[in-house]
């Protein structure tokens, strides 16, 4: 018979058992002694710290029989296998839980094991309260388990006191914890400052409330009146001159007086003789009482972001002058037109005078631009308006409304015989010779003109009125001027027919494309072609865009003029492809009515099926001012053309208004720089400036660029030198036909030699 023992002999027993263990091993042993009892299949110790439940360590038997402790500290809720609510119920009302097979059943297997039968809930008490319980499972009767409960009395007697243990235990580790990661923190703060006052580029400093550092940075070392010792210990007036320094004091006393931050601008010289300009932010320190004890003050070098603001409002300046000027001849544009005749209508309303109108056509200016370029066109343009300008007072508006067309506005009119005169002098001012290109070029304009009140109330119906006279002009020969008479119509009946005919253009198979190449400036290489849409009409022969374009978008026929070039240059880029001519992308230019028609994306979509052409082959181009015009419905349309594999370019850029905020968020590739920047590169330090400013923008937004209208070696040279990617221009080729465009091929290589003859064709 085994003999019971003492109180003192079992004290002595247990403190043998657990000497020396840490709380993890106690509640490994407490579990293990419970284990111990063969009627227990599973034990697991719960221990509530900090008004949470964790159960600390579980043992169940293994395959052979034997006890498998883990130590899992983890809290209740994150575990399953375990009767929350009766352990819950354990801990609230600190009464045993005894559960039978049939409340097994009701808990399912997801809570117990197979082949559990009872289970019991055991708590342990400390001052009559629960702070740890045990959770023992059984694959025997409930009555066998009860039985092991009851011989585990000295172990239930003992766990208040080891629960305890375990609790402080688990309070000194985390208590060590912090501890450890305070000093951690610690270490790491002084590590970053050091760091930060050692590295940093800004100008740091603290000064206590008489002005005196007590901590700086490496920085003003770069200062050109602070020594190697640096600037710690130092006042302001042992460094700044002594207006320099007086200011920064006053500063530091007002951010001390009024408890707030200032922020000013200042410029420092630094001991290489350059002057920085720094941003400078001085603002109180509080100590834990609240009270001002100190001042920081950081200043950052602004110097180049200064460079930067200065030149992007010198080109902004410029922007806004090109946004209401005409770029060729730097007369007002139509925007700055308007504006002017507004103005002048009110004056002449308010005078009781008349204003007249004169609108000028330039006589067969297509035959100059065909036969000697379109540089002797530009140049011509310039002549012009440099004599429209002559011709008229300061008071009068001379302004340039788009290709060759021109309009003067006379002020203070009292007399229809100073219009009459003014016309004649600018008839015979323009028919003077010219030397263009080394050639005497004779030019005659056609004069329209319309008088306010009598022709009209507003500007759109005095500008029509008098177009409608500029086209009686025409008729009578050019050369002339015409005032315009009540009943005068052949521009309307002339405009309806050649509407008309553009309706008839597409389906009579009038439209044609032309392919302009786009080469890498770097190699040599073809990197793509552009679609240019032209109109053979049967009677007016080759028709310019710059004619019917804008009639198409005025008439909304622009829409299935701009699906139709898009339909024939995807089958077109698809031809090429077969025959494995290698012609990169084929560009396509958007105008922006079709660009924003809300199913444009499934348009574009339903046209690579049909054409069979993979998206990548093709590259859409929208306008600039077309992308800024409603940029967020923009964004949303070239997502949905960019999720679908398409090449996106943003055309004429510079000559709009772009916001980087919205640019940055263009799903785009390529940027083109308009060719108004390009012609005057070299001589133009502005038009220079901004190109350079694209390049750099585009690459920094990692998009490639290409520049239009490069037409001179010397052109294409100075791209190249700035790193443009791609350019475009008559220097490589003219538009060409799509046979043209073939004929260049040397097998499957594109030639930018015209005059390339193929072997095979000299068999």
């Amino acid at each position: 018979m085994q003999t019971k023992l003492t109180a003192v002999e079992l004290i002595k027993r247990f403190q043998r058992l657990f000497t020396d263990l840490n709380h993890k091993q106690i509640a490994e042993r407490l579990v293990k002694l419970v284990m111990a009892k063969p009627a227990v299949s599973r034990a697991a110790l719960i221990i509530e710290r900090d008004r949470r439940l964790f159960v600390e360590s579980i043992a169940r038997l293994n395959a052979q029989k034997q006890p498998e402790i883990d130590t899992v500290a983890t809290a209740l809720n994150k575990l399953r296998g375990f009767p929350h609510n009766q352990i819950e119920r354990v801990f609230a009302e600190g009464q045993p839980i005894a559960l039978d097979s049939s409340a097994i059943v009701r808990l399912g297997h997801d809570i117990t094991p197979k082949g559990t039968r009872s289970a019991y809930l055991y708590p342990i008490f400390e001052h009559d309260k629960p702070i740890a319980a045990f959770y023992l499972e059984s694959q025997d009767d409930l009555p066998a388990l009860e039985r092991s409960v009851q011989e585990l009395d000295t172990v239930w007697a003992f766990s208040g006191l080891l629960a305890r243990q375990i609790i402080e235990m688990w309070r000194h580790d985390e208590q060590s914890e912090r501890h450890r990661l305070a000093e951690q923190a610690l270490w790491a703060s002084e590590t970053y400052l050091h760091a930060i006052l050692h590295h940093s580029p800004a100008l740091i400093s603290v000064k206590d409330l008489n002005g005196n550092v007590v901590l700086a940075s490496e920085h003003y070392k770069q200062l050109q009146n602070v020594d190697e010792q640096g600037f710690v210990g130092k006042n302001v007036f042992d460094v700044y001159p002594k207006e320099v320094a007086q200011a920064l004091w006053d500063i530091d006393l007002a951010t001390q007086d009024k408890q707030q931050t200032f922020e000013t601008e200042l410029e420092l010289m630094h001991k290489d003789g350059s002057l920085h300009t720094y941003l400078m932010v001085k603002f109180p320190l509080r100590n834990p009482n609240n009270d001002v004890f100190g001042v920081c003050t950081i200043c950052t070098d602004i110097s180049e972001r200064k460079l930067a603001e200065n030149a992007l409002r010198e080109q902004q300046s410029r922007l806004n002058y090109m946004a209401f000027h005409d770029s060729l001849t730097a007369l007002p544009n139509r925007s700055l037109f308007y504006d002017r005749i507004y103005h002048g209508l009110a004056r002449a309303q308010r005078s009781n005078s008349k204003l007249a109108l004169m609108l000028l056509d330039i006589d067969r200016f297509k035959n100059i631009n065909d036969s000697l370029g379109h540089d002797s066109g530009d140049l011509l343009l310039k002549a012009i308006a440099m004599r429209l300008n002559e011709g008229v007072r300061d008071m009068d508006t001379v302004a340039r409304l788009g290709g060759d067309e021109f309009v003067v506005v006379l002020e203070g009119v009292h007399d229809m015989e100073d219009v009459v005169f003014i016309a004649n002098k600018l008839l015979v001012t323009l028919a003077r010779p010219l030397e263009i290109a080394g050639h005497e070029i004779t030019t005659t304009v056609s004069i329209g003109v319309s008088v306010y009140p009598d022709d009209g109330t507003d500007t759109d119906e005095l500008l029509k009125n008098a177009d409608i006279a500029m086209y009686k002009a025409k008729e009578a020969g050019k050369n002339n001027c015409q005032f315009y008479a009540k009943g005068m119509s052949a521009t309307a009946v002339n405009y309806l027919l050649l509407e008309n005919d553009l309706r008839r253009a597409v389906e009579q198979e009038q439209l044609i494309l032309h392919y302009q190449p786009q080469i890498d400036l770097k190699t040599g290489e073809l990197m793509g072609v552009e679609a240019l849409v032209r109109w053979q009409h049967p009677e007016r022969g080759l028709v310019s865009p710059a004619h019917f374009i804008p009639l198409a978008e005025e008439t909304g026929l622009i829409a299935p003029i701009g699906e139709w070039v898009l339909r024939q240059a995807c089958y077109q880029q698809k031809r090429w492809l077969d025959s494995g001519k290698k012609v990169g992308r084929m560009a396509v230019n958007l105008s922006p009515r079709q660009f924003r028609q809300r199913n444009f994306p499934e348009k574009v979509e339903s046209i690579l099926r049909e054409t069979g052409l993979p998206a990548e082959y093709l590259e859409l181009e929208i306008t600039e001012s077309c992308a800024m015009e409603h940029a967020g419905e923009t964004i949303n349309q070239l997502k949905q053309l960019n999720q679908m594999g398409l090449y996106l370019a943003i055309d004429d850029f510079g000559t709009g208004y772009s916001s980087l905020a919205y640019l940055k968020r263009f799903p785009i590739q390529k940027l083109k720089i308009d060719s108004s920047f390009i012609h005057d590169i070299q001589s133009d330090p502005n038009d220079a400036a901004i190109a350079k400013s694209i390049i750099g923008l585009a690459h920094n937004m990692q998009l490639s660029v290409v520049a239009e209208g490069v037409e001179k070696p010397a052109q294409s040279d100075w791209l190249c030198d700035e790193g443009c990617d791609q350019g475009q221009g008559f220097l490589f080729s003219k538009p060409l036909t799509a046979r043209q465009f073939e004929a260049r091929f040397v097998g499957k290589h594109f030639a930018f030699d015209g005059n390339v003859v193929k072997l095979n064709a000299l068999a």
